[in-house]
């Protein structure tokens, strides 16, 4: 195999599919970036199994062939290369990297062991639908702030696409939290369960690189291409947690409060709320949240926001509080759109619903016991 391209080109297309690749697998060959430059086209791929990111790099190929190179030295050295043209050269166990000034040989991995699952096409064009991305990058980008991390119950780390008639709500939850956008006329009904690290990976290179986008689901994979990228991110077996009764019925009262001086507050309030110790919310008059957290090891303080209460009249609050982890809370409010936050409250042992100026989102947080 011989290719020439622009750095610049070549540089784009295997950083983008290095989003994909995971530094420590289990299996040494996919710690690889996987060049196929056959029949006049030259993909570059990438993959940890759960998700695939393909491009098609314009190249000039002088001659075809495949290989298999470790992603991290690949994109470093592509990374630091100056403007100008480059030549990439499989030659015998290696694989030369030469500029006019510059030259790289690095050793190549064994492209033979790589999943050949991972080099073919596992969806079907015809059914592929072109999508607003817009909105629901958006959305997805929301309510993956409840999904669990990776490590945790894996179908806890995804994303639900549940579709009802014209409207699909997205749904995650670490059982601490749970968070649910609605999305309307979304033309996929079976995307099912997802992980939200892959979709996040495939988001970024989608704002990255302008383009139409399609999107195509198949039995096990979420696919999103357009006429440069490609990723599939494979779905997550199992059922979701049934989550439509969790948000409770009737709220005793809410709080109106501005989410730039709520979030400036709670900052703060993480100075000293380190770890696990949590941040108490308490109503002190008609007008004021009192904001506190105690570290026995570091100290404590407190913080006051102006807020506007809403459904009850101030006397029926006398002393009503309620603590949360404040990373959770934070977190919650600062994906709400508008400068406005609403905390919904049904009573200080229940959890309680946060919603922006937009009502398609929301935020269910569960309070933690301090005695």
């Amino acid at each position: 195999m011989k290719i020439k391209s622009d750095v610049k080109e070549l540089k784009r297309a295997v950083m983008a599919v290095s989003r994909a690749v995971d530094q420590k697998p289990s299996t040494p060959s996919l710690q690889g970036i996987y060049i196929k430059c056959i029949n006049g086209s030259c993909e570059i791929i990438g993959s940890d199994l759960d998700l695939i990111i393909k491009a098609t790099a314009n190249v000039d190929i002088e001659v075809e062939g495949e290989c298999l190179v470790n992603a991290r030295v690949l994109t470093e050295v592509l990374r630091k290369l100056p403007s100008g043209s480059v030549t990439v050269s499989d030659i015998g166990s290696e694989v030369k990297i030469e500029t006019d000034r510059s030259e790289y040989n690095l050793r190549k991995l064994d492209h033979l062991t790589y999943p050949k699952a991972l080099l073919g096409s596992n969806y079907e064009e015809g059914n592929s639908q072109k999508i607003f991305t817009d909105e629901l990058f958006s959305s997805l980008k929301k309510v993956g702030v409840a999904a669990s991390p990776e490590g945790g119950k894996p179908i806890l780390t995804g994303v639900y696409f549940d579709n009802n008639e014209n409207k699909t709500n997205l749904v995650s939850t670490d059982s601490y939290r749970l968070a649910v956008n609605t999305v309307f006329d979304l033309p996929i009904t079976d995307a099912g369960i997802v992980s939200f690290r892959s979709l996040n990976e495939v988001i970024k290179l989608f704002e990255e690189n302008e383009g139409e986008i399609y999107i195509n689901s198949s039995e096990r994979e979420l696919h999103f291409y357009n006429n440069v990228f490609y990723a599939s991110v494979r779905k997550l077996e199992g059922s979701f947690p049934a989550y439509e009764n969790l948000f409770p019925k009737e709220n005793l009262f809410s709080i109106e409060v501005s989410k730039t001086k709520i979030l400036e507050a709670l900052d703060r309030s993480t100075v000293v709320a380190e770890g696990f110790i949590p941040v108490t919310l308490k109503i002190v008059d008609g007008n004021t949240l009192n904001i506190s957290s105690t570290n026995k090891d570091i100290g404590g303080g407190t913080e006051d926001v102006d807020i506007r209460i809403l459904g009850l009249e101030v006397g029926d609050l006398t002393s009503f509080e309620m603590s949360f982890n404040p990373n959770f809370l934070i977190q919650g409010i600062e994906v709400l759109d508008g400068s406005t936050a609403y905390l919904r409250f049904s009573s200080n042992e229940k959890p309680i619903v946060i919603q922006g100026e937009e009502e398609h989102f929301k935020y269910l947080l569960m309070p933690v016991r301090t005695n």
